[in-house]
Order: C-alpha cells, then structure tokens, then sequence
C-alpha cells in the first residue's frame, strides 16, 4: 500500500508540470504567432523608409551627385507614359539598360526599353552580363551585336558578377580583359566595370581592372563603397520609380554634370 500511494503521488506531479508545460508551450507559440505579425508588419512597411533614408544618405555624402536607375527584363513592360523621372527632390538623369547576357542571351526587353528611354530626357547607357563560364569573344560579339551604341550614348559597361566554377581567377581575369579589350577596340572608349564591393578585392583589384571606370554595388545604409576610385555607386537594390511596377536599383554618380557627359560616346 505505502508503495502504491507513493506512486500515484508521483503520477500527479508528473501530470502537473506537463500540464504546466503544455500552457508554457501555447503561450510561447501564441508570443511567437503575436512577434511574428508585427515583425512582418514591420518589414512589409519599412522598406519605404529605409530606401528614403538610403536616398537621403547617399545625397548627404555626395551632394553634387548624379541620380540613375538601371532596368532590365526583370522590371516587367514600362510604362513609358506614366514614368516618372523623379525621386523625391532628385531628377533621374542616366539608365543603364541591360542588352546582353552570356554568349548568346539577349535581355527579353531590351529593345523596348531602348526606345522607350531614347525618347525621354535621359542619358543612356547598355550593359552586358557576363556568364563566367562562357567564352568572353563570344559575349563581347554578342554585345556589340546586340547595341549598336552611337554618339551620345554612355560608354559601355561589363556587369561582372558571379566567380567561375569552371576555371581559375587567373583564367577568368583573362576572359574579362578580353571581352575589354574587343569591346574597348570596337568603340573606342575604355568601358565601365559593374561588380559587388567584395567581389572588386577578391578578384579585380591591382589585377589591372582599377584603371577601368567602376560602378560598384553596395547596399550598406552605414558606409559608402570601400572600392577604391569608385564612379557609380549602386546604394539600392528597392528603389520605387512610379510607371515601373517592379523594384529598381538606384545609383548615384559620383560627380556634375560635367564629368556624366564626358562618359558619353563621341
């Protein structure tokens, strides 16, 4: 008997802390379901204010700067019409379209957005994506193929981006000066080099690219690129431009009005 009621007794404080476990747990999960919602909350309505203070930063650091967009397919059909070329107190004055992509890929709306910014008060610019795994002859016919820029465009620019899995930094390095070099030949004008802050050092810095204009892309709100002599930062990867459905990148040109139209083609 003693035996027996011992037991029961600690039956009934086992019973006890699951149930207080259990309640613990439900109440856990609901401060979860409640953290949860006002985190998502917050982060569908922050982006708005985070890229106005991404604006406001990077015009505080260079004030003299240049505002720009960059499009390609992924920015859907524009509405030419309705765009507006105005960011808060900030005129968009330069657009980098993307025409190119790897040996053979031509962007699906390059030509439409060619057009469509051509008639409008902006300058111009197209921009080749590199597959690193491709041969860079190829990919710099297809360029050029693929442009035909003419007097008054901006200078070209090689959107390098991703690390081969195929050949060394060495070989790649090769490739990319290749593709510089033919394109370079073509127009007569040195292009410009798109690349991540980090991928610049890992790969392209004192490797002979740093005398290449450089349009770097760093979305940190804290601190402007570390890539040394940079041209054009790339400070917003959520920029909102109405006539534009999808998110744009935003880019600031480091200098006046001077120095964008010496970037132009003669």
């Amino acid at each position: 008997m003693p035996r027996k009621k011992k037991s029961n007794s600690w039956l009934g404080v086992i019973l006890l802390i699951f149930i207080v476990a259990v309640g613990s747990a439900i109440l856990v999960l609901q401060f979860n379901k409640e953290l949860r919602y006002r985190l998502e909350t917050y982060l569908i309505s922050a982006p708005d204010l985070t890229e106005e203070l991404k604006v406001e930063h990077a015009f505080r650091n260079f004030p003299g700067g240049i505002l720009g967009i960059d499009v390609s397919e992924y920015q859907g059909k524009i509405n030419f019409r309705g765009l507006q070329l105005q960011l808060e107190e900030h005129p968009i004055q330069f657009v980098f379209i993307r025409a190119s992509m790897g040996d053979d890929g031509v962007d699906g709306k390059f030509r439409q957005n060619w057009e469509g910014f051509g008639k409008l008060p902006v300058k111009r610019g197209a921009y080749h994506y590199y597959r690193p795994n491709e041969n860079s002859a190829r990919q710099a016919e297809n360029f050029i193929k693929t442009t035909q820029l003419k007097s008054g465009d901006l200078i070209p620019v090689l959107d390098i981006e991703k690390h081969s899995t195929i050949q060394s930094k060495d070989r790649l390095r090769e490739g990319l000066k290749n593709w510089l070099k033919i394109v370079e030949e073509h127009y007569g004008v040195k292009p410009i080099i798109y690349t991540g802050d980090r991928f610049f050092w890992e790969v392209l810095h004192n490797q002979g690219f740093d005398r290449y204009p450089i349009w770097v892309a760093n979305y940190n709100m804290i601190r402007e690129p570390q890539t040394n002599g940079w041209l054009i930062w790339q400070f917003s990867e959520k920029g909102k431009l109405a006539g534009i459905k999808e998110k744009i990148d935003l880019n600031i040109w480091r200098g006046d009005q001077t120095d964008l139209e010496q970037m132009l083609l003669p």
